[in-house]
């Protein structure tokens, strides 16, 4: 009997103390898309490093990676033999997160975004604006950087030229644009901050990824989440600019 419990008691100290098993209910799913111009991307390695799992990405630049542990889970994206930092995601259990990847494959770092996605309408980057191209192409027209390069423009103000709005000065500055015979202000932000004419054009049109052009009022819940209801002015473009405006609204994201 001693001699049973000796043994009994060396295997445990062999095994150690037993460990409850780890819950691998969580995901990611998501797509690739270049950041030049929205198109899916095909054969983009993602990659879970703590388990060593990856998946690459269909025709229509889709993946889809089960078995993952619950919490924070680093992820890698790596595409032609370049491979980008990890990115964090706070994975729950029976549950697959919905990832956005966004490359230039151009770019010798592949300049990535990779980010959770969200809802269109309060979704502030690159991701986002591809994100809104599909769901408001009605109320507006998106120009990706592909698309800027082919109108060969100068500067942001000439791009907005081509969409009717110009810069009116009594005795500010401000960009307008002719409603009903009548001009009247275009908000303008970039990369969500509200700016003036002399602020946005001077920057340069190739640091510019997309820019979002509305046409009189935007969709409904697009402008519920750009007005604050505490200060009346926009989320997205500063204090005292509705976005319910007639004249249409400019969202401009740069590099």
């Amino acid at each position: 009997m001693i001699a049973f419990s000796l043994v009994a008691a060396i295997i445990a100290s062999v095994q150690g103390p037993i460990r409850a098993p780890v819950d691998s209910s969580a995901g990611i799913h998501g797509s690739a898309i270049s950041s030049y111009n929205g198109l899916p991307l095909a054969g983009v390695m993602i990659f879970a490093p703590e388990t060593q799992k990856l998946v690459m990405t269909d025709a229509n630049g889709r993946f889809a990676l089960g078995g993952l542990p619950v919490g924070r889970q680093p992820i890698q994206v790596s595409y032609d033999g370049r491979v980008t930092q990890a990115y964090i995601f706070e994975l729950q259990p029976h549950s697959s997160k919905r990832i956005a990847v966004l490359l230039d494959i151009d770019a010798v770092d592949l300049d990535p975004l990779v980010v959770e996605a969200r809802e269109a309408n309060i979704w502030r980057d690159l991701a986002g604006f591809y994100e809104r191209r599909q769901e408001y192409h009605g109320f507006a027209h998106f120009y990706t950087r592909e698309e800027i390069s082919h109108v060969r423009v100068e500067s942001i103000a000439g791009l907005l030229t081509s969409e009717g709005i110009v810069t009116r000065c009594s005795p500010g500055c401000w960009p307008a644009r002719l409603n009903r015979g009548r001009l009247c202000a275009v908000s303008v932000s970039v990369n969500g901050v509200s700016q003036h004419e002399p602020d946005y054009d001077g920057i340069d049109i190739a640091d510019v990824t997309g820019v979002e052009v509305y046409r009189g009022v935007p969709p409904a819940d697009l402008s519920r989440s750009m007005v604050s209801s505490s200060t009346g002015g926009s989320l997205w473009m500063g204090t005292g600019m509705s976005a319910a405006g007639q004249c249409g609204l400019v969202e401009i994201w740069t590099r």
